[in-house]
């Protein structure tokens, strides 16, 4: 059993109890600045705390025999005490990220005991959790307030750009620990970041559209993406123009979908759907023993094979868009294996290979969720690189960015 399992039925100490409740009051009857400088006082300094029944009950925690491994646990739900309260209040959210910095500053005053000496070691140990390099995202979220240009130097690891991308803040800026609170917060700083560049986009758009010749255009409306303007206009038509002369791609997904519904058997299904994606991969592709449209037709003939004599319904639908997102971009965390994107990203270019993930999501929506998690292991996966090092997935996510906001804001 994990130590998370173990958190989680252990029943919650009374020490623990008093804790969250005395946070809870600062959170919300102390300014921003002096919870800070308490905060600091009670994890990391350890001396001098002015309720000293509250010191006490953290001495408890520190020395029980469950602190090694569910501390990091009550420091995370520490931090979102204040993250809650504060993220209503704009001019109380400025703080945050200095908040979730403490553990990151050396502890000035001497340590009074054995005790103190072990929480500093175990505030230590927290910075180098999985809680923690979430907590330290949802601080470049807020941070950036979408900034452009903030972290435009090359060698920034990529992880300094997560908040461009709010399809990921729920698999970035959270844990399994987070509980409900924690969410409901990562949720309202993914809807705000979305809307903010929902509007920069819509904006970019209608400009462009009226100063497409115009030299000084790029300066008078900030792209808003980390694409050249060439590119973006590339990815808007993509995305939201006609693709084949008459239809955009919400188009022909609506009219895949109508005529799947006369389709008799599940092996017709697939059939019609590798005819209604490979368009986009049609000469483009070097032929050979390993052509990709050879291994798509595969992998879809083998998706739950022994159903095809089956009517087609709205689970196997699911599973099968599912199975071949896993297949086009990557299977898990645990299995980081992305050769097929890659192979994709190199013969079809960023903004291709996004249009074809995008006639996925248009077929069944339950699957929209399942790409932004699947582009979420490879963020992770890569969050300590350079970015010039990894370009084609900056480029990737930044068509993603335009893909779902044309097809899936409240204005779309």
């Amino acid at each position: 059993m994990d130590s998370w399992s173990n958190y989680l039925e252990r029943p919650e100490t009374p020490a623990e109890s008093r804790l969250f409740a005395h946070l809870q009051r600062q959170a919300k009857e102390a300014h921003p600045t002096e919870a800070i400088a308490l905060f600091r006082q009670l994890f990391m300094d350890g001396n001098h705390y002015p309720v000293a029944s509250i010191l006490s009950d953290l001495d408890f925690i520190v020395d029980a025999g469950f602190a090694q491994s569910d501390y990091k646990y009550i420091l995370n739900r520490s931090c979102y005490i204040f993250i809650n309260a504060w993220w209503s209040f704009p001019n109380h959210r400025i703080f945050i990220p200095e908040l979730i910095r403490v553990f990151e500053e050396p502890a000035t005053s001497p340590f009074r005991s054995r005790m103190v000496m072990r929480q500093r070691a175990l505030a230590q140990e927290f910075t180098q959790t999985q809680q923690y390099y979430a907590l330290q995202r949802t601080a470049m979220a807020i941070e950036a307030e979408w900034d452009y240009t903030r972290y435009s130097e090359s060698e920034k690891p990529l992880e300094t750009i997560v908040s461009r991308y709010p399809y990921i803040y729920e698999y970035n800026l959270l844990t399994r620990d987070s509980n409900l609170d924690q969410r409901h917060t990562v949720q309202a700083v993914r809807k705000e970041a979305q809307r903010k560049f929902d509007v920069s986009l819509a904006r970019y758009e209608a400009f462009r559209a009226t100063h497409q010749s115009a030299p000084e255009s790029e300066k008078a409306q900030k792209n808003p993406t980390l694409l050249r303007s060439e590119q973006l206009d590339f990815a808007m038509q993509q995305f939201k123009g006609k693709v084949d002369g008459s239809n955009t791609q919400r188009g022909l997904a609506q009219h895949f979908l109508t005529y799947s519904q006369w389709t008799r058997s599940y092996r017709d299904y697939k059939r019609d759907l590798y005819d209604y994606l490979v368009p986009v991969l049609q000469g483009r592709f070097s032929q050979g023993k390993h052509h990709f449209n050879q291994r798509l037709a595969d992998h879809l003939q083998k998706t739950l094979s022994q159903h095809d004599s089956q009517s087609p319904n709205p689970a196997l639908t699911e599973y099968t868009c599912k199975r071949l997102l896993n297949f086009l971009v990557v299977e898990s965390a645990q299995r980081p294996d992305h050769a097929n994107f890659f192979d994709l990203l190199g013969n079809i270019g960023s903004t291709l290979t996004i249009s074809l993930l995008l006639k996925i999501v248009l077929l069944c929506g339950s699957a929209k969720p399942w790409l932004e998690k699947r582009l979420a292991i490879l963020f992770n996966h890569y969050a300590d690189r350079p970015k010039r090092d990894v370009i084609w997935l900056v480029e990737a996510l930044e068509n993603t960015n335009i893909a779902l906001s044309v097809n899936f804001s409240c204005s779309s």
